[in-house]
């Protein structure tokens, strides 16, 4: 049984704010084990005795983690049986109180017991993006965030257009319109006024950045630069790194921009044993300088490059000049490292409130509480266009993205921090205001929430 694990399962998306008929004994969310993981568990939710009602999910240490189909459900007496078409599995059981004993059935397996037992709870991790959301009555209210140590300022809503767009798009992210989004975060002048967490995440809970680590990336080559570490964008990457095989064509710049050259490839990247390896013997398919190629195999170089510059790998470095005097202390570096090298593209583990402070120091030009923390002068040049992507509407900077938002009418140039799954910063500096998202919208459209700031964000002005 469980061989599924190893399955990409297929989503069913509902609702974000689902009712469960209290009037049948098998409605609500069922918790079943992972076969081998103790952190991660399954949950059959049952809204209706009814297939079509049917939801199935996977959490990782209580987080959602993926959803998966659930058919042919059979409810008589207190008997259970459904079916896991991607599993080819069938379950049976009788319930007794809030269990049920029994187990699945899966073709050419011995029946394998498994205990379903009722937790309800679950439901603010899985369908109910805020506390009571499914109610009928349910109206969405903005909190004002609670003022910490952590230097960040914040303030109650100060003026109607704040309000109006917070009171348009917060409630379309509780209803799911834009996925599976865990966290929303408005700055606004340089206070922030709105903070939210959905799903059960919190204020100190950990996300993956994806790419938006390859941004932080890029503000540390600013520093490199600003404390004299790197003094030449155009030096070679081959006579840094003191590899004579690589093509001396390619440089820092190259790299910033994803505009060097070699061939992309990131599935084999991250598969590897040896990301630096793997990314120096790669050839070119294109001139250095000519063509914009999205890949973090530029991004894995420069971290190299820090290291040979300063004697420290990314990760320590970024701690003591980067997250220390922005008084950064929820994130882990440590996913992916390779031989004290950390993955640079998208590995680092941050909380969105710290995603929300490099944002405002970007936002203030390199400066967070009265410190240069990166200079004026590599903020307007790391974060200005560079080059046309492949994608209509989106240039790019240094490892930045460069979008232009229209709403209402007029135009609004965003500093684009983009991370899959909707871990984004928004930077939109003739509107004095960040915003942060994180999301497990890798299912979804993880870029739909961009439509909905862009329908909104002239009420800002």
């Amino acid at each position: 049984m469980f061989r599924f694990v190893r399955i990409f399962v297929i989503v069913v998306l509902c609702a974000a704010c689902s009712v469960d008929n209290g009037n049948d004994p098998f409605s609500g969310f069922w918790e079943g084990p992972h076969p081998v993981d103790p952190n991660k568990k399954f949950y059959v939710q049952i809204i209706e005795t009814d297939s079509s009602f049917t939801k199935g999910y996977w959490t990782d240490n209580g987080f959602y983690d993926s959803g998966f189909q659930i058919d042919s459900l059979k409810i008589s007496g207190n008997s259970i049986r459904f079916f896991v078409p991607n599993w080819n599995c069938t379950y049976l059981g009788e319930r007794t109180g809030n269990t049920i004993r029994g187990g699945f059935t899966c073709e050419g397996e011995p029946f394998d017991s498994v205990l379903l037992v009722k937790n309800n709870e679950i439901a603010r991790y899985l369908t109910d993006a805020l506390p009571r959301c499914h109610n009928t009555d349910y109206k969405y209210h903005c909190q004002t965030p609670k003022q910490l140590d952590d230097i960040l300022p914040t303030s109650h809503i100060r003026n109607e257009g704040d309000s109006l767009f917070i009171y348009s798009l917060l409630p379309q992210i509780v209803n799911g319109d834009y996925g599976r989004l865990n966290s929303f975060l408005l700055i606004r002048n340089n206070q922030l006024i709105c903070e939210e967490y959905f799903y059960g995440y919190g204020q100190n809970t950990l996300h993956q950045a994806e790419s938006t680590t390859k941004s932080i990336t890029s503000l540390l080559i600013g520093i490199a630069m600003d404390k004299g570490f790197i003094t030449d964008l155009n030096e070679p990457v081959a006579t840094i790194l003191e590899v004579p095989d690589f093509d001396k064509r390619i440089t820092l710049t190259h790299l910033l921009t994803m505009t060097s050259g070699l061939t992309p490839n990131d599935e084999e990247l991250y598969l590897s044993n040896n990301r630096l390896a793997t990314i120096l013997s790669r050839e070119l398919n294109n001139e250095p300088g000519n063509k914009f190629q999205y890949d973090g195999g530029n991004t894995e170089l420069l971290g190299a490059i820090l290291k040979k510059k300063t004697g420290l790998y990314a990760d320590e470095f970024a701690k003591e000049y980067l997250f220390e005097p922005l008084h950064i202390t929820y994130f882990n570096w440590n996913i992916g490292k390779q031989n004290g090298y950390p993955c640079m593209a998208g590995s680092l583990k941050i909380a969105p409130r710290e995603m929300a402070k490099i944002g405002l120091m970007v936002l203030n030009k390199g400066r967070f509480n009265g410190q240069q923390v990166v200079s004026e002068e590599w903020i307007e040049q790391s974060t200005s266009f560079k080059t046309h992507t492949h994608i209509q509407g989106d240039d790019y900077a240094f490892q930045w993205w460069n979008l232009t938002l229209k709403s209402g009418g007029e135009e609004y140039p965003c500093i684009w921090a983009n991370g899959f799954g909707s871990q984004f910063i928004y930077i939109f500096p003739t509107l004095n205001a960040v915003i942060v998202t994180t999301g497990h919208n890798y299912e979804f459209d993880s870029w739909a929430i961009t439509s909905g700031i862009e329908t909104y964000l002239h009420l800002l002005k």
